[in-house]
């Protein structure tokens, strides 16, 4: 049959990850067979790997009026609506497909991804271990368990699921980085020379090759042999940088619009009229505390935290694109016009839709977090939209910041930093973007300074409940016993008490970081 024959040549490019190649064709199929439901399913994976949640909604919805109770449709809705931040409705679907029959271990895997997703990460553990336990061969199923096992914080249950993934897929090189972050390596129990010998082989994707370079780095600075270590941390970092198209130009310009677009005027003139104390954003450049912080607040009795979100952004662009259409003629929006357009929507129904779309990761808590690190690209917008918003900015010692920037593997986010002088002119502009939040907002934002809150935490943590106007609870001083998961490059570390040996860390590769500073110093930062 000729549909059969479309619909394969449509999944062969599915299988290739080619999306945009799919959308047409995949579009004619449904449109010339609108009864089935496959059709309509697989119109809806397209949509939502092009990030069109609205049409990968409608679409599942079709799939699923067509053909009820099938667990892949269903699922496939219940991701769409949780990346259309409808998260009531798909956490109500999702938990129905736990109740439905039949299912395999790759449904349950599929709800363990989507319930992290959703930041219900103690039900996603549970998804992960029925679907291993269905099918324990499975390396890909047993990798998302030791990453559901690390961020619930069972640290050696992970390094175990860890080990038999790469016993059963040794080319699996995200497993060997995520293993040794898991744990301070010692000089008698570490993976240095499995790495060592993973990186003498040719490696097919220049990526593995960075995991394993990141991982070692890693593992030698733990046992103290800092010049391997920084060796094997350049090599992955130039590799990475040089795959990059990354124009760190690109992303300076972005920054001086926003200082000049964001005066103390036009946040003044904000319409909104939202009152709600609600939001407490923790933010600042990554690797900086603010996952330590976001556990100290989070522990208070009052405090939940929703994690990292992008959710205020995503609300705030919609409103932008809303407010572009409407105009005559209506606005091409790019990055420049998409930040010079955004003083003009309504910040009451941005502060409304941000909390609405929140409100199912938290419940009717007094207070809630926030801990998104590149807020602050969007402290005006907050403060235009939550007047009473509490936002808390994590400082560090620049030379230890811009290290323990350096030394991440991040996953897509701030492409800045893996190379010196991409890392030295965004740090520059960074200081530069908060120096005027503090002037356009005066006493609105509290920075708390890392070394400070290592040295002496119950009086760095008095001060920021006190900003945050919460009653003092001395729980928050053991905020290592906080059994809330967490998914940042600090779970590891967050379940010990509070220590100080990331101070300074940096001394240990003075002469190699000695590039950075000098280019730090040509930026005007004080280092």
């Amino acid at each position: 049959m000729a549909d059969k024959s479309r619909y394969q040549s449509i999944l062969a490019l599915l299988n290739k990850q080619q999306f945009a190649e799919a959308y047409a064709p995949m579009k004619a199929l449904v449109s010339d067979f609108p009864e089935q439901a496959e059709y309509w399913h697989l119109m809806s994976v397209i949509l939502l790997a092009l990030g069109q949640a609205a049409g990968a909604i409608e679409c599942a919805e079709k799939a699923l009026n067509l053909a009820e109770n099938v667990p892949d449709y269903a699922l496939q809705l219940a991701s769409a609506l949780a990346k259309g931040l409808q998260l009531s409705k798909a956490k109500t679907l999702a938990n129905k497909v736990v109740d439905m029959p039949a299912k395999t271990a790759f449904h349950w895997d599929k709800l363990g991804t989507l319930f992290s997703a959703m930041s219900e990460h103690k039900k996603a553990l549970k998804m992960y271990q029925q679907a291993v336990a269905m099918a324990p061969q499975r390396s890909d199923f047993l990798f998302n368990l030791a990453t559901a096992l690390r961020s619930n914080g069972d640290l050696k249950a992970a390094e175990q699921a860890y080990d038999q993934v790469i016993n059963i897929n040794p080319t699996d090189y995200e497993a060997y980085n995520n293993r040794s972050h898991l744990r301070k390596q010692s000089p008698d129990n570490n993976h240095i020379d499995t790495l060592k010998a993973l990186l003498t082989k040719r490696f097919d994707d220049w990526r593995d090759e960075v995991k394993i370079c990141f991982a070692l780095a890693k593992e030698c600075e733990d046992i103290a042999d800092y010049d391997a270590s920084f060796a094997y941390l350049q090599r992955g970092c130039n590799l990475r940088r040089q795959h990059s198209n990354y124009n760190v130009d690109s992303e300076l310009q972005a920054i001086d619009h926003i200082i000049n677009t964001f005066s103390q005027q036009v946040i003044a003139a904000s319409n909104s009229v939202s009152t709600t104390s609600e939001p407490i954003f923790i933010l600042g450049l990554p690797r900086t505390g603010t996952t330590l912080v976001e556990r100290i607040v989070g522990h208070h009795s009052q405090v939940v935290s929703a994690g990292e979100l992008n959710h205020f952004s995503v609300n705030m662009i919609e409103l932008v694109k809303d407010f572009a259409r409407q105009q005559q003629p209506p606005i091409a929006l790019d990055k420049l016009s998409l930040i010079s357009n955004s003083i003009h929507i309504d910040f009451t129904q941005l502060a409304e839709n941000y909390v609405r779309t929140v409100r199912p990761l938290i419940g009717d808590s007094q207070h809630f977090i926030d801990k998104l690190p590149l807020n602050y690209l969007y402290i005006g917008l907050i403060m235009m939209a939550f007047p009473n918003a509490k936002i808390i900015h994590l400082t560090r010692e620049p030379m230890d910041a811009c290290y323990a920037i350096y030394k991440t593997l991040f996953k897509d986010a701030y492409p800045f930093s893996y190379d010196f002088d991409d890392l030295a002119r965004y740090y520059a502009a960074y200081q530069k973007l908060m120096a005027h939040w503090h002037q356009v907002l005066p006493g609105k934002i509290l920075d708390v300074s890392y070394e400070r809150l290592v040295e002496n935490q119950a009086a760095e943590s008095r001060k920021i409940m006190q900003y945050c106007q919460l009653a003092w609870q001395e729980q928050c001083l053991n905020f290592h016993e906080n059994s809330q998961a967490s998914t940042t490059a600090s779970a590891a570390q967050i379940r010990q008490p509070i220590y100080n040996s990331s101070v300074e860390k940096w001394r240990h590769y003075q002469v190699q970081l000695q590039p950075l500073r000098e280019l730090l110093r040509r930026q005007g930062v004080v280092c």
